[in-house]
């Protein structure tokens, strides 16, 4: 890599690349032919992080996640003390990370009790009864603070959120149906079953995870769809551009004003009237190879 262009690349990171000093330094003929070995400068580009790239960035979520997260564990076994609801439930949570999947557990503590209200107000157990229901209020009570405390709501909605797979698919079909491929001598489907199979090769090697949101398709992280996918450089990328690159790199879009490989020639045979080539066996045979 060229110094002058590790040095941009820098500097467009930080936001400064219109400053004076910068476009002085890019301009110096004296810097033009340095070069920076590539696995050097590749590093130290990768390694650079915008305020936005590093809000993306799996390995900084799971970091500051479990520094959030780390209080409300501690309230929880602070409750289960408080509460008296034994050892056995106390070594549970405590060997369990998943903060929500813990607080998922003590709501189902918690309809144990009232299942034990229950059992105990139908047998007229008046001291049951009272014992249950102020165990019950100070579960209540207590999860609720800790929800409100220490658990952000995004968390919850993010739980809640589902995505519909049918839909998602019909959207990347109309968009992969609508680009103009090289190769027109096949079906329209073939090339949308191509181009489909080539895409999600790609974004499992990229580990990019395809998702609708509203009605426009989005790349996130595939390790963590709660974040946006980068690049090895640290730049987001949007889905047409990453498709864009993805097709015109194997050469499957066609190029206006050129023609492609499979152009047929200006004096094309043509079969005499009740004698066409069937080519239905030929295109279900690609579809079949594939699937496969």
């Amino acid at each position: 890599m060229k110094l002058l262009d590790l040095i941009n690349n820098i500097a467009t990171k930080s936001g400064k690349q219109n400053e004076q000093a910068i476009v002085d330094l890019l301009s110096r003929a004296d810097l033009q032919n340095i070069d920076v070995a590539d696995e050097v400068a590749n590093a130290i580009v990768s390694s650079l992080m915008t305020i936005d790239t590093a809000k993306q960035n799996l390995a900084l979520k799971n970091h500051f996640t479990a520094l959030a997260l780390g209080s409300t564990d501690a309230e929880i076994l602070k409750m289960i003390e408080s509460l008296e609801m034994g050892d056995d439930f106390k070594t549970e949570i405590s060997s369990n990370k998943n903060t929500f999947e813990n607080m998922r557990k003590i709501s189902t503590k918690l309809k144990e009790t009232m299942d034990a209200l229950k059992t105990a107000q139908g047998k007229g157990d008046t001291k049951d009864i009272e014992k249950y229901t102020n165990k019950i209020n100070d579960l209540t009570r207590e999860l609720s603070q800790v929800k409100e405390s220490h658990v952000p709501k995004s968390e919850f909605d993010a739980l809640k959120k589902s995505h519909s797979e049918e839909l998602q698919d019909f959207v990347l079909d109309r968009y992969l149906s609508s680009i103009s491929y090289a190769n027109d001598l096949v079906s329209p489907e073939i090339n949308l079953l191509t181009a489909k199979a080539l895409l999600q090769t790609a974004m499992q090697k990229d580990k990019a995870s395809l998702v609708l949101d509203g009605k426009n398709l989005k790349l996130k992280n595939a390790d963590d769809i709660a974040l946006d996918f980068i690049n090895a450089q640290n730049a987001p990328v949007n889905f047409e551009d990453y498709a864009n690159k993805l097709f015109a790199d194997h050469k499957m879009l066609k190029v206006s004003g050129t023609k492609t490989p499979n152009t047929p020639p200006s004096n094309p045979y043509t079969p005499v009237a009740g004698n066409e080539i069937d080519t239905t066996k030929y295109d279900e045979a690609i579809r079949v190879a594939l699937g496969e």
